[in-house]
């Protein structure tokens, strides 16, 4: 089945060097946009029963310009915001050298929960269609009778 799923995620850019994103779906190619004001990305999509995920892919960070980040404000789904949304999501980033091999403790890989992406890598959002299932699931609204 195919069901329809509606939602959107609203970025903000820092630093003085705009941040350089891919995006998408399932896969991040042919999505790419400088973020130089703060954006919204809406997906209206017919999705496949099944597994999903959005990747956010943030790029051209580099060590001359270290206060370049991308924050993700907030993720509505279906018309509906809750900052548990934004948190079900998590970051892969790219530590950059020589810092990481600096550092006295092992890096971690991934950070769920993380909305600030201060370094270059990915951040991925996993989702289930039909959405509403997910959406019950992560609120943690009790048994889904079927």
């Amino acid at each position: 089945m195919i069901y329809n799923t509606q939602f959107s995620i609203h970025l903000r850019p820092h630093g003085t060097t705009p941040p350089k994103i891919c995006y998408g779906i399932n896969d991040v190619t042919g999505n790419t946009l400088v973020l130089t004001n703060d954006t919204v990305l809406e997906f209206d999509q017919d999705l496949a029963v099944g597994q999903h995920r959005f990747i956010l892919e943030f790029a051209n960070k580099t060590n001359d310009t270290p206060d370049m980040a991308v924050e993700i404000v907030a993720v509505t789904v279906e018309g509906m915001t809750t900052d548990r949304f934004k948190w079900a999501g998590v970051y892969y980033p790219d530590y950059p050298e020589p810092w990481a091999s600096e550092q006295t403790e092992l890096l971690p890989e991934s950070h769920k929960g993380a909305t600030y992406l201060g370094w270059n890598g990915q951040w991925e959002l996993e989702f289930s269609v039909p959405i509403f299932t997910w959406i019950h699931k992560l609120e943690n609204l009790g048994w889904i009778y079927a």
